[in-house]
């Protein structure tokens, strides 16, 4: 399995928490903030566009919104019912939950997607990352 990427809004201090805390539990995953150049530019390649969401790369496929949290979870072995429920919650207050924390809407984009060769290209550069950039704080933090 090559290394999975997990795509956040690093611009939040609870969320830099929550994956740091993630991705030490889960081999093989390694964070990268959304606002980077090349997770933009794998946007743009995968997605034709920028859409503001909770991705997981994993192999040849591109994980989004609640299919990342399922994803996720698995991976740190929780119970299948637990997971179900904990997607279904993403996929119900996502958005709102998004406007609160984040100050803007999460993407209504949902599922598991093939990845595109285009995109695939973007890839080496970002699965050489080797930690979560935890201290980096934007500046529009409050």
């Amino acid at each position: 399995m090559k290394q999975s990427l997990l795509v956040y809004d690093g611009s939040n201090s609870l969320f830099r928490v929550a994956v740091t805390a993630v991705t030490r539990r889960a081999d093989g995953v390694v964070a990268v903030r959304w606002d980077a150049d090349p997770i933009q530019a794998f946007l743009e390649a995968q997605f034709d566009g920028r859409p503001f969401a909770f991705i997981l790369i994993e192999d040849d496929s591109v994980h989004v919104g609640a299919e990342t949290v399922g994803q996720v979870l698995s991976r740190l072995g929780l119970a299948d019912p637990l997971v179900s429920g904990l997607k279904r919650s993403y996929a119900a207050w996502g958005a709102s939950v998004g406007r609160l924390l984040h100050g803007r809407t999460v993407a209504d984009i949902d599922g598991t997607f093939p990845l595109s060769a285009e995109a695939a290209a973007h890839l080496t550069e970002l699965r050489q990352v080797r930690e979560i950039p935890v201290q980096e704080a934007s500046a529009e933090e409050p």
